[in-house]
């Protein structure tokens, strides 16, 4: 049985608890700068996207289908400003390509071998291997251990990372399943986390509809383009110092060039008869030489 002073360092204690928690939930979190907005479904207007194949290895999958991922992410290298080079044999657009996008993140990911296969793929190689990410981010995997909103932990987490000035990558649902048929429950869709304004968050959805704008949508999380969306995993993005460009160049091979090798014609053997010829002459210029020393007739 507590004391009348325990239950009132108890009570003192909880309602400091919950001070807290209102002003976490109150608060309000802007980046230092704005973060670039793509759209996977950009099918319709120049330099469109959408239609791009994901993957490799016959994987069937293109961006604006299950591209989110990969258009998160070129939110996030945009933000942090790092560019990538395709050259044009390389390039989905059959020129060459330099910049940020989530075409040109693609064709750079299917040269690196960057997609690996995935448990729910029937065929090729269509996941993000995260360890062939581009050179010069540092990722912080996380959970959200909450059926429903977001537990203390990873809040605080994300909460931290933002402050930074760090982008969160998130994996949300929005409903009991991730689509019609499919058994997936979970990082259904993939969406950056761009500040905080009070109880939510604010958020690039890579998934607008509309066809024509290449931007996604800056909404919140609980009012993204598929509904009210509810953190899986979340992964904290966070710039490495210092120039990447060298790191991130796709090297091509250089071509090997065959040096003819140059042989000398064998030596022409020479017959008996011509050996003899030739010892006969030797003979005849010594006797010759003789002759002229001793000044008689041989």
């Amino acid at each position: 049985m507590l004391s009348a002073r325990g239950l009132a360092f108890l009570g003192l204690g909880l309602a400091i608890a919950l001070a807290v928690a209102g002003t976490a939930a109150a608060e309000s979190i802007t980046l230092p700068r704005a973060v670039p907005s793509f759209n996977q479904t950009y099918t319709i207007g120049p330099d469109a996207w959408g239609d791009c194949a994901l993957g490799t290895d016959g994987c069937p999958d293109l961006l604006r289908t299950t591209g989110c991922l990969i258009t998160a992410f070129a939110s996030v290298l945009a933000y942090y400003d790092i560019r990538l080079a395709v050259p044009a044999r390389h390039s989905s657009t059959g020129t060459s390509e330099e910049g940020m996008s989530p075409r040109i993140l693609n064709d750079w990911l299917r040269v690196r071998r960057g997609y690996g296969q995935c448990s729910q793929d029937p065929l090729g190689s269509c996941c993000l291997e995260w360890s062939d990410l581009p050179r010069g981010i540092s990722l912080s995997f996380h959970s959200n251990r909450s059926a429903a909103g977001l537990n203390a932990v990873a809040e605080l987490v994300i909460d931290h990372a933002l402050r930074r000035g760090s982008l969160v990558v998130a994996g949300v649902h929005w409903s009991s399943a991730c689509r019609s048929g499919s058994s997936q429950t979970e990082d259904c869709h993939w969406v950056v986390l761009t500040g905080k304004a009070g109880g939510t968050y604010t958020i690039m959805d890579p998934y607008n509809p509309d066809h024509t704008s290449s931007a996604g949508l800056r909404t919140t999380l609980d009012a993204g383009s598929r509904g009210a969306y509810t953190i899986d995993r979340f992964v904290v993005v966070t710039r490495v110092p210092g120039d990447v460009t060298a790191l991130n160049a796709l090297v091509e091979p250089t071509p090997t060039v065959v040096t003819p090798v140059v042989t000398a014609p064998p030596a022409a053997q020479k017959s008996p008869l011509a050996t003899l010829a030739a010892l006969l002459v030797v003979l005849s210029l010594v006797a010759a030489a003789a002759f002229l020393a001793s000044g008689t007739e041989p």
